[in-house]
């Protein structure tokens, strides 16, 4: 027990001194290159190809309560909501956002509603700036109403970013027929599996976690990116050693 104490205690040093010190280069000038990660790049472009194509801009934030063990998919999310909410009402095309869970529904006005604001357009805001389609327990009705939305109003892109299950299926089957674009971020094995299969511009996993540093590029969400790579490659290191000794007979 003293030993494993031992060793959590050192990976907490070891995180928080990169921490600091890669948010202390940052804040100084000094970029360093993170692995490179297309979709992000694709993300900057949504606003301005619904822009360009007179469509709308139609993000889904999946059906994951903020208080459940999802909730930190959830919240990524609602920040990547944010941004994007925020470039598309300053182009003039506020986004149609639809969620499956009431909690996330609240929130998602919520941001929505501040977008308006923060560009200037507060008086265009309503209270139906986000829409619940389904409660948490009904995927496959929450995945219906997505469709419907792609068929009722002239979505060109779509973004699905949060908690999915199968039900994802609906949805991109339902944006393949319409000629929606589709970019997907999930944490769920059986929804990356489907997304996989329908797009190239996929989010795996801890991707979706690090896609807020890469469209917003704070100090404090870049210099948790880099640590997270440091810290893979330090895992790495260490196995590769302790496979190392083993077969040479020292451990």
């Amino acid at each position: 027990m003293g030993e494993l104490t031992a060793i959590i205690v050192v990976i907490i040093l070891i995180t928080v001194s990169l921490m600091l010190f890669f948010v202390r280069r940052i804040r100084a000038g000094v970029r360093f290159g993170l692995r490179p990660l297309r979709v992000p790049e694709q993300l900057h472009k949504q606003v301005g190809q619904a822009a360009e194509s007179g469509g709308l801009l139609h993000l889904t934030l999946g059906r994951a309560a903020l208080s459940g063990p999802a909730g930190p998919t959830s919240v990524v999310a609602l920040q990547m909501l944010d941004y994007l909410a925020e470039e598309s009402c300053r182009n003039s095309i506020p986004p149609v956002v639809t969620v499956g869970e009431g909690t996330l529904f609240v929130a998602g006005q919520d941001v929505v509603r501040h977008a308006y604001e923060r560009t200037g357009r507060g008086q265009e805001g309503s209270v139906e700036t986000a829409l619940l389609i389904a409660p948490q327990e009904f995927p496959m009705t929450y995945a219906a109403g997505v469709s419907t939305i792609y068929h009722q109003q002239k979505t060109t892109n779509t973004v699905m970013l949060g908690r999915f299950g199968a039900e994802i299926g609906i949805m991109t089957e339902a944006a393949v027929r319409t000629g929606t674009d589709q970019i997907i971020g999930t944490d769920d094995p059986t929804a990356m599996a489907v997304a996989t299969a329908t797009t190239d511009h996929v989010l795996w996993g801890e991707e979706l976690f690090a896609a807020t540093a890469y469209l917003e590029g704070n100090a404090t969400q870049l210099a948790s990116v880099r640590t997270q790579d440091v810290l893979r490659w330090i895992v790495v290191v260490a196995i590769v050693i302790s496979a190392l000794l083993q077969l040479l007979g020292i451990l």
